[in-house]
Order: structure tokens, then C-alpha cells, then sequence
């Protein structure tokens, strides 16, 4: 065999081995009651950032002092700032789905029901969680701030209109069919 292909395959298997033994290490003793307690609380990035950062007051500021570079540059920072908290917001979720799913792996008491309305919940989470992150690098936390604002009338009021049409209807009695 070809050396060089020899020395590559070597120190890829080297490299694996080294990832192994870091992960290994790095995980908690499962009969730990404090860890276990530990790795059951959710940790979200402070909401006060999230709102620091879709801060309409700040951008007054900025704008206040009329310099181009100091808006752009503020702009681009609360950008940079939002996708950073929804991304830790993304790990932290991910890191207690895996907690979920290593404990339950061996439940006896497995309701396949509730796992699979887990999973639908998750991924819908995952779904927003990456148009939030898009819409964010898009647009910037401020527009998408404004653009969440309005989605979230609209759906009041259609919320509302629907309520009133059903109200509207009156339900008719169907029409038995004659069975034989």
C-alpha cells in the first residue's frame, strides 16, 4: 500500500480516538443525582437581552448622533447579537431533547403518543427557530421585530373574524340518508 494513504488513514483513526476519549470524558456520570438534576434544567440565554437587542430606543440614539458608519455598525452588532442568543436558544433546546431521549431510551412506560407529539413540538421549534434566524440576518432584529409584531395582529384578527363567522352560522340539521 501507498505510505502517504497509510500515514492519512493513521491519523484519521488517531483523530477519531482522540474524539472518543474527549467525549467520553466529558460526559456525566449517569448515577450522579446532582448532575442528572443539573442536566434537567433549562438554561435559556437571559430574555433581557433578546429584548436589549430588538431595542427601539437604542436605535434612536444611534440615529440621534447621525453617523453612518456608528447606525451601520450598531446594526450590525444587534444583528450579529440576535442570531447569537437564538442559536444559543437552538443548542439549549437540542441539549434537552438528547437529555430526554437518553432517559426515556429504556423507559418501560414508553407512551409512543406523547414521544411522537415531543418530536412534532420540536421540530415545528426548530422550523421557527430557523426562519427567526433567517429573517434576523435578513433583515435585522428591528425589522423583524416589526414584521413579528404585525404577523401577530394579523393572526388576532383573523382569529377574531373567524370566531365571529362561526358564531354567524347556524348549524341545520343534516339530512338522515335512508339506509336500505
Amino acid at each position: 500500500m501507498n505510505p502517504v494513504f497509510l500515514a492519512i488513514l493513521s491519523f484519521a483513526l488517531l483523530w477519531l480516538l482522540f474524539l472518543m476519549l474527549r467525549r467520553s470524558r466529558s460526559e456525566p456520570d449517569p448515577f450522579d443525582a446532582a448532575a442528572a438534576r443539573s442536566e434537567s434544567e433549562v438554561r435559556l440565554p437571559a430574555r433581557h437581552l433578546l429584548d436589549q437587542c430588538f431595542s427601539a430606543e437604542d436605535l434612536e440614539f444611534v440615529r440621534a448622533r447621525q453617523s453612518p458608519a456608528l447606525r451601520r455598525l450598531f446594526l450590525r452588532e444587534r444583528r450579529r447579537l440576535a442570531g447569537c442568543w437564538l442559536r444559543e436558544t437552538r443548542r439549549e433546546a437540542r441539549r434537552l431533547l438528547r437529555w430526554h431521549l437518553n432517559s426515556v431510551r429504556y423507559a418501560a412506560d414508553l407512551r409512543p403518543a406523547a414521544e411522537a407529539k415531543l418530536l412534532w413540538v420540536a421540530a415545528v421549534f426548530f422550523l421557527v427557530s430557523s426562519a427567526l434566524t433567517a429573517l434576523v440576518w435578513l433583515y435585522g432584529p428591528l425589522e423583524t421585530r416589526r414584521f413579528l409584531a404585525s404577523t401577530q395582529e394579523l393572526a388576532r384578527i383573523l382569529t377574531q373574524t373567524t370566531d365571529r363567522m362561526a358564531a354567524a352560522i347556524h348549524p341545520r340539521a343534516v339530512p338522515r340518508m335512508a339506509t336500505n
